[in-house]
C-alpha cells in the first residue's frame, strides 16, 4: 500500500468559489499471475471500496469483420461486480477504449485485435472513482503484458465538486456521495517524449480523456474546470510515481527484469 497525498490549491473567484484538494488515500497495486489465457493483468485500488481488475490479450488474430488493414482493433469489455453489464458499464467501456486507442501505437500491429477485459471488484462508487481505478488497472495490465507498443503511461483520478455554503472545493477521490455537487474524471498520458515541463519526478503529460459536470440545479465556470484539471494533474503524477515504485518492487522481487529495464518501460 502506498500513501498518496494530493497537494492543495485555493483561489478566490468572483462567485466566492475556491478549488482545493486535500485527500489522503492509500493505493494498492498488484499484478495478477494466476489468470489463464491472457498476456497481462493487474489489480488497482484507490481504497478497499474502490478496486478493479483488468486483463489484456493481444495482439491476437482479429475476426474478419473486426480486422483493420492499417492498425490494431481495440475491444473492451467492462463487467460489474455482479449481474450483467448495463448502460454504465458500456459507457465506461467506450471511455477506456478511447484511452487505449490514444495511448497505444496501434499502427504497429495491423490486422490484429487487442482485447481488454475489466472486472469491477467493488460496487459502484460515488462519482467517477471506479472508472479511474479501471483505467489505471488497464494501464498496468498493458505494461504487464509488454506486447503492445505504448506512447506512454496513462494515469487517471476522479475529482469531486463539494459545496459548503457559497464556497465550492474540488477534491480528489471523494467517498461520500452526500456531499458531492458533481465532479469528473481526468486521464493523463505521461511520457518523457511528450512536450512540456517535468514536474518533480514525473515526466510531461497530456490530457487524453476527461469528463466534468455539475449536478442539476448547479453550474460551474471555465475557471473551475481549469483548476479541477490542475488538481487532477498533480494527483495523477502521484499515481504515476506509485505505479513506477510498485512495478520496480514487483519486478525486482520476481527477478524477471533488471531495475534499469523497469525504469525504461515506465519512462516511455
Amino acid at each position: 500500500m502506498f500513501p498518496l497525498f494530493a497537494k492543495t490549491w485555493s483561489s478566490k473567484q468572483p462567485s466566492d468559489t475556491s478549488m482545493s484538494s486535500t485527500a489522503l488515500r492509500s493505493i494498492s497495486i498488484s499484478c495478477e499471475e494466476g489468470l489463464d489465457g491472457v498476456d497481462g493483468s493487474a489489480r488497482f485500488s484507490f481504497r478497499p471500496s474502490c478496486s478493479a481488475l483488468a486483463s489484456v490479450s493481444g495482439p491476437i488474430t482479429a475476426r474478419l469483420a473486426a480486422e483493420h488493414p492499417a492498425r490494431a482493433t481495440v475491444e473492451v469489455h467492462v463487467r460489474p461486480l455482479s449481474s450483467v453489464p448495463g448502460t454504465a458499464e458500456k459507457s465506461r467501456g467506450m471511455a477506456i477504449r478511447e484511452i487505449v486507442e490514444r495511448s497505444c501505437l496501434l499502427a504497429h500491429h495491423p490486422r490484429t485485435l487487442i482485447q481488454v477485459v475489466v472486472q469491477a471488484l467493488t460496487s459502484p462508487t460515488p462519482g467517477y472513482a471506479l472508472l479511474a481505478a479501471e483505467i489505471n488497472a488497464c494501464t498496468l495490465a498493458l505494461i504487464n503484458a509488454g506486447s503492445i507498443t505504448m506512447r506512454g503511461v496513462v494515469c487517471a483520478v476522479s475529482v469531486g465538486r463539494v459545496k459548503k455554503g457559497s464556497v465550492v472545493s474540488v477534491e480528489v477521490d471523494i467517498a461520500d456521495d452526500a456531499v458531492l455537487e458533481g465532479g469528473g474524471c481526468f486521464a493523463f498520458l505521461f511520457g518523457f517524449a511528450l512536450p512540456g515541463p517535468i514536474r518533480g519526478s514525473a515526466p510531461p503529460c497530456e490530457d487524453v480523456w476527461s469528463t466534468y459536470s455539475a449536478r442539476p440545479g448547479s453550474s460551474f465556470d471555465e475557471a473551475e474546470l481549469v483548476k479541477a484539471r490542475e488538481v487532477a494533474r498533480e494527483a495523477a503524477a502521484d499515481v504515476w510515481q506509485c505505479m513506477k515504485n510498485s512495478i520496480r518492487r514487483q519486478k525486482m522481487a520476481g527477478e524477471t527484469q533488471s531495475p534499469e529495464e523497469v525504469v525504461v518501460k515506465m519512462e516511455l
